[in-house]
């Protein structure tokens, strides 16, 4: 949800400016809307990969590089 309310508010300030015409985008649009998303999505990734770390720092707590995923050494951990 929060990435389309996102989307919604750059979109309503590209037609502000002017970037919307002939009932299409111009380009400019897109590359404004193209480069806000993926600094949205870097922060959400930079988010996860904080989590992740702060898990395996911890004792009993592995990656798995076949699965991508984090494995649990035993139940205690």
């Amino acid at each position: 949800m929060e990435l389309e309310c996102v989307l919604a508010d750059v979109l309503r300030d590209q037609r502000n400016l002017g970037n919307k015409g002939d009932g299409n985008w111009k380009a400019l649009a897109y590359i404004h809307l193209m480069a806000d998303n993926a600094k949205n999505c870097f922060k959400l990734w930079r988010t996860w990969y904080g989590i992740v770390s702060d898990i395996l720092s911890q004792s009993g707590f592995d990656w798995d590089n076949t699965k991508y995923m984090i494995t649990v050494e035993n139940e205690i951990a």
